[in-house]
């Protein structure tokens, strides 16, 4: 009778799992077919150090998107802010029970905050590594999106380990992608400044950091690589690529400085020249329409930052950078695969 028992229970679990997997296979299936599509960006958001108005805030950016005809969301990171502690709470149980209020499926990708700056006096002087190991084994042990509404997506690596936090699924002809590329210079620590500025780290500390940083990358261009060859092998028009870092930071484009100023910043110091080089060969070998979404600067821009030897800009490629700071508005992006413009973005003004 136990073993009988056991059977049954083993049998309605399995038939739960399923469930659970044909029906969140099935919202992108249901959406594959729709020639519009509505994505709510967001992210670096609920920084305000007074809780009531933090409470706030969450709430009305909940109710505004729930109000709003999307289908589902792109989180590019930064749940917290810069100056608070890195409890398992904050970086966990509290972004989760965010996204599982939302009656869509939410994608998330990790920010700085998260992980790579835990290592500040003020954030309690946590281990980034064993943060950023909490974080995969917190938010990506299922091949799955968060929500309780999730969409089926493929991930990098073994589930839960090294480099699961990248995904990637197709909704029809249209790619979306996660790279796991954060700010703080990508946590590569090879000056004084990235090594020391706010906390008590040591140059092995820092030296262990920049290891991590450079094999992450490593496997971000990976994914990217294999992302790219099969939207051109299947014919894809478009590809969005979310991630938390903005790689132009600090520098402003304004007046040529893309070709004076930012290319020449593309050094072995700068975090983010591997992955920026990878983008550049990889747009240029596309058809189709690329569009970067990103936060870390907490300034809302669309823009097209990818110009060309000749100084025209690459006519393929698009970025957008989301709210932040103690501004909870957020960004809707439209894809319309019979309209000449395949992606389209409006800002959503809340109230602050």
């Amino acid at each position: 009778m136990v073993f009988l028992r056991y059977l049954l229970l083993c049998y309605c679990l399995l038939s739960i799992s399923l469930a659970f997997a044909i029906e969140s296979s099935g919202k992108t299936s249901t959406l594959s077919h729709r020639d519009t599509i509505k994505v709510a960006l967001w992210g670096d958001q609920f920084y305000n150090d007074d809780p009531i108005i933090k409470h706030q805030e969450v709430n009305d950016t909940i109710d505004s998107m729930n109000q709003h005809d999307i289908d589902f969301t792109l989180f590019i990171g930064d749940s917290k802010s810069g100056h608070s502690p890195c409890t398992d709470k904050a970086i966990g149980e509290d972004i989760k029970t965010i996204f599982n209020r939302l009656i869509v499926p939410t994608i998330y990708t990790p920010g700085d905050n998260e992980w790579t700056d835990c290592h500040r006096i003020n954030n309690g002087e946590y281990d980034p590594l064993e943060r950023l190991t909490f974080l995969r084994h917190y938010f990506f042990t299922q091949a799955y999106s968060q929500g309780k509404t999730p969409i089926a997506l493929k991930r990098q690596g073994s589930l839960g380990k090294a480099y699961s936090e990248n995904g990637v699924f197709n909704i029809g002809n249209v790619s979306f992608v996660t790279v796991h590329i954060v700010g703080s210079n990508n946590n590569l620590a090879t000056t004084d400044a990235d090594c020391f500025r706010f906390s008590h780290r040591r140059k092995a500390d820092c030296a262990k950091a920049t290891t991590e940083s450079k094999a992450r990358s490593q496997k971000v261009i990976e994914w990217l690589n294999t992302t790219f060859a099969e939207a051109n092998k299947h014919q894809q028009v478009g590809i969005v690529i979310a991630m938390h870092a903005n790689p132009y930071f600090p520098i402003e484009l304004a007046g040529n400085r893309y070709h004076t100023d930012f290319l020449p910043s593309l050094d072995a110091n700068n975090g983010f020249t591997d992955f920026f080089h990878a983008l550049i060969q990889l747009t240029h070998t596309f058809k189709g329409e690329v569009l970067l979404v990103h936060g870390d600067s907490h300034y809302f821009r669309v823009d097209k930052p990818m110009l060309n030897e000749d100084g025209s800009v690459t006519k393929n490629f698009s970025r957008v950078e989301v709210f932040g700071d103690k501004d909870n508005s957020w960004v809707e992006l439209t894809i319309d695969k019979k309209a000449e413009t395949l992606f389209s973005i409006r800002p959503v003004i809340l109230p602050n």
